[in-house]
C-alpha cells in the first residue's frame, strides 16, 4: 500500500496516531458489568420475590435476642423484658416474630431457642396485654398460631390467651 492510497482510506494522518477514542475504557467496562448485575438481582428479586435476600441482608439473630433477654433479667429491668420488643429472626424456620422477653421465654411456641426463665422479674400481664407482631391476646378464641394462656394472669378455669 502506498501513501496515496493510505491517504485515501485514512484522509487525516491524526487518525492513524490516536487511537484511544476508538477502544473500550477500563472504566467503561467496569460499569457495564456492574449495570448488568443490577439488572439481574433486580429481575430476580422482582420475578422471584425478594424472600431470597432476606437471609442475606437480616441474618437469624437467635444469640442476640437470647443474649438481651438474659441481660435484662439480669439487670432486674421488668419494663425492659415484660414489655420491651425484639425482633426474633429465624432464616431456617422462616420465622419473624417481634415481641416481648417475657413471651420468648414463656410461650411454649419459643421453647426450641432456649431463652432463659427469668425468676427474678414477674410479669403480671393480662391477655390483652400480651402482643406478638403487634397482635394482643384474645380470650375469645378456641385457637391459634400462638397460645400465650401461662403467661396471662387474667383467665378463668377453662379460658385460654390467643394470638392469632
Amino acid at each position: 500500500m502506498n501513501k496515496k492510497e493510505v491517504k485515501s482510506i485514512f484522509p487525516h494522518p491524526a487518525f492513524l496516531q490516536n487511537r484511544r477514542g476508538q477502544e473500550l475504557s477500563t472504566t467503561t467496562i467496569i460499569l457495564l458489568i456492574l449495570g448488568l448485575v443490577i439488572l439481574v438481582v433486580l429481575i430476580v428479586g422482582f420475578s422471584t420475590g425478594w424472600t431470597a435476600f432476606k437471609k442475606i441482608i437480616l441474618p437469624t439473630n437467635v444469640d442476640t435476642v437470647v443474649e438481651e433477654c438474659t441481660s435484662t433479667c439480669s439487670l432486674g429491668n421488668k419494663f425492659s423484658f415484660c414489655s420491651g420488643e425484639r425482633t426474633l429472626r429465624v432464616n431456617e424456620d422462616k420465622l419473624d416474630v417481634k415481641t416481648s422477653c417475657a413471651v420468648f421465654e414463656g410461650a411454649s411456641s419459643f421453647d426450641k431457642y432456649n431463652i432463659e426463665d427469668c425468676p427474678a422479674i414477674k410479669c403480671d400481664l393480662k391477655c390483652e396485654e400480651i402482643i406478638i407482631d403487634a397482635k394482643a391476646g384474645r380470650k375469645d378464641l378456641a385457637s391459634g398460631k400462638y397460645d400465650v394462656s401461662e403467661l396471662a394472669n387474667d383467665l378463668g378455669q377453662g379460658q385460654k390467651c390467643i394470638i392469632n
